[in-house]
């Protein structure tokens, strides 16, 4: 089976909406992992086809905060009926299991499983369940690979959770120097990622090869075909 995943990173609301649209046009379901408030969020809300869930910021400096019950608070602020996690940098292990397992949540699905093949949901001692990932794109162009739907083996046994992120979509992104640029343009203007118009992305959109954009649509309509391989929300999972 196959679920849709995203992460939120902070990207513009216009970027969620259309991942949204698409999502819905194909008559499928997904995960959200939120990082910040936005009105796309009531978008998803209201469209009936996401869960929401909690994308904590660890990392030094983060706006969620210093210490890890810190950042949960913020994140319960924003999605107050959230049953799962994914931390940004895909961060996990047992203290933070714990915490999560303390707060109600039912898993996390942080572990990267780039590209293996009979997955399957695992429950840690904790009791948290642990969903592994098993196509994250930036990771997957990172490592060299076409963003081409047939290189992914999909006929293979096992859980496939797939994770997005609505900037790189919106940038088609097949390598990071795109978003490398943007980044650097917005900051160079005084502007945060969730700023950025249309039009700043589109002058790094890249169409020189296949990017994850490509490989999004070319999913969604593989789900469209396939409609017994196409799972919910994570949730559903555990």
């Amino acid at each position: 089976m196959i679920y849709l995943s995203f992460d939120q990173d902070w990207a513009p609301a216009w970027a969620t909406e259309d991942l949204c649209t698409a999502v819905a046009a194909a008559d499928q379901r997904g995960t959200f992992f939120v990082t910040h408030d936005c009105p796309s969020l009531e978008v998803l809300r209201s469209s009936g086809r996401f869960e929401l869930g909690w994308h904590p910021n660890y990392l030094p400096g983060s706006s969620h905060g210093e210490e890890v019950e810190a950042v949960l608070n913020t994140m319960h602020a924003l999605v107050p009926k959230a049953v799962g996690a994914r931390a940004h940098g895909l961060i996990t292990g047992t203290s933070y299991l714990l915490a999560y397992g303390a707060r109600g949540l039912r898993y996390d699905a942080s572990e990267l499983r780039d590209g293996a093949h009979d997955l399957e949901v695992f429950t840690s001692w904790t009791g948290v369940q642990q969903i592994p990932i098993f196509f994250e794109d930036d990771v997957h162009f990172a490592r060299g690979r076409t963003c081409r739907l047939d290189h992914l083996e999909l006929d293979r046994p096992g859980l496939k959770v797939f994770n997005f992120h609505p900037i790189l979509l919106a940038l088609n992104a097949s390598d990071t120097s795109g978003y490398k640029a943007l980044k650097q343009s917005l900051t160079s203007r005084g502007l945060s990622l969730n700023e950025a118009t249309r039009e700043d992305v589109a002058a790094f959109t890249q169409a020189d090869a296949p990017g994850v954009g490509d490989l999004f649509r070319e999913l969604l309509s593989w789900l469209e075909r396939n409609p017994g391989q196409a799972g919910g929300t994570l949730s559903e999972l555990c």
